[in-house]
């Protein structure tokens, strides 16, 4: 496990984003270190309730403002706590 101090150290947010067989392709390291990745359509993907399997709200997010979400974003909040749906 990495000290606190070389946590502080490391950046946040988008690590770093590409283009890839029509995809986004993003690394990240939430606001407690952990690091994953995201990837969707650039044309955008929709958000469906799991229990429904119909569209939340208006249900589609292009893939450029998903980006934008993830760099104003990532940094504030852990994996966990981010859910697309909030912002539709």
């Amino acid at each position: 496990m990495e000290k606190l101090e070389n946590l502080n150290e490391k950046k946040f947010g988008v690590l770093g984003s590409k283009i890839e067989n029509n995809h986004y392709v993003v690394s990240l390291r939430w606001k407690d270190g952990q690091e994953t990745g995201e990837h969707f359509p650039v044309k955008g993907f929709s958000i469906v309730d799991p229990a429904t399997g119909k569209k939340w709200g208006v249900g589609h997010i292009d893939g450029k403002k998903a980006l934008k979400i993830l760099e104003e974003n990532a940094a504030k909040m852990t994996a966990d706590e981010f859910s697309w749906r909030d912002f539709l």
